[in-house]
């Protein structure tokens, strides 16, 4: 019973990915700053490095000759992630506003977890690529998609136990409360 009674928020949250999808198709490096600053800027605080931003190119790492673009911004994590997290969540509320509340909740919560992933799969590769440059000269590419899929994969996961841990923690701590 409860179950159809989350039916109309997930379908907005499905309704809201569809849409952010594709808009995605439509985006270029400027529409995605949102993602690509915040990342760029704690890349450059590890690494050092200082970027230029070339609207047509994206954040252009001189000293690393890398370039943090579009198709590094985390958008597909972003909204994936958002998914899972409303998923989550409203299934464990009963409360109309709660659950409503759940979907800019995910969104937001989403968000930082993307900056932060994307942090650490860039700076993973910048690591990797640097220490095995010279073993797999042409197969660079490969190496930095194995990162990516990896360190995505690995948080998702991680996201997911860690939330529905807490959701259940905070549950069984209120029912004795």
């Amino acid at each position: 019973m409860q179950t159809k009674k989350n039916i109309p928020y997930y379908l907005i949250a499905v309704g809201l990915f569809i849409l952010l999808k594709f808009g995605f198709t439509l985006a270029d490096n400027n529409d995605l700053t949102f993602l690509l600053k915040p990342t760029d800027k704690l890349v450059g605080l590890l690494t050092g490095s200082h970027s230029v931003y070339l609207s047509d190119s994206g954040y252009f790492h001189e000293h690393l000759n890398i370039i943090i673009d579009k198709s590094c911004s985390g958008f597909n994590f972003w909204i994936l992630s958002f998914l899972l997290f409303t998923y989550l969540t409203v299934k464990h509320f009963d409360r109309t506003l709660s659950k409503i509340l759940t979907i800019p909740t995910a969104l937001i919560g989403a968000y930082l977890l993307t900056i932060f992933v994307n942090t650490s799969r860039i700076f993973a590769s910048i690591l990797v690529q640097t220490q095995t440059k010279s073993i797999f000269l042409n197969q660079q590419y490969i190496i930095h998609e194995a990162i990516g899929i990896t360190t995505n994969l690995t948080f998702l996961i991680l996201a997911y136990v860690l939330i529905e841990k807490l959701i259940i923690h905070k549950r069984y701590n209120a029912k004795f409360s």
